[in-house]
């Protein structure tokens, strides 16, 4: 497995959950550091939490992970 399966597997652990609703809010703080280290896309939280239809954790990861960043 390399460096980014095993960020991908930690992202989605990770946003399951914070979305099952029982984390208290310290772990959410830091599950919210944590998913900035990891997850490459600066809007994933816009994924995660307001898309409409609502994405499964693998999607927010996946999109998340295809950013690429407009360098100029």
């Amino acid at each position: 497995m390399n460096k980014n399966e095993s960020k991908k597997i930690r992202a989605v652990s990770l946003i399951k959950e914070m979305r099952s609703g029982v984390a208290s809010d310290e772990r959410q703080v830091a599950i919210v550091d944590e998913l900035d280290r990891i997850l490459p896309d600066p809007n994933y939280w816009d994924y995660m939490i307001d898309n409409d239809p609502k994405m499964t954790a693998e999607q927010v990861v996946e999109k998340a992970f295809s950013y690429n960043p407009i360098i100029v």
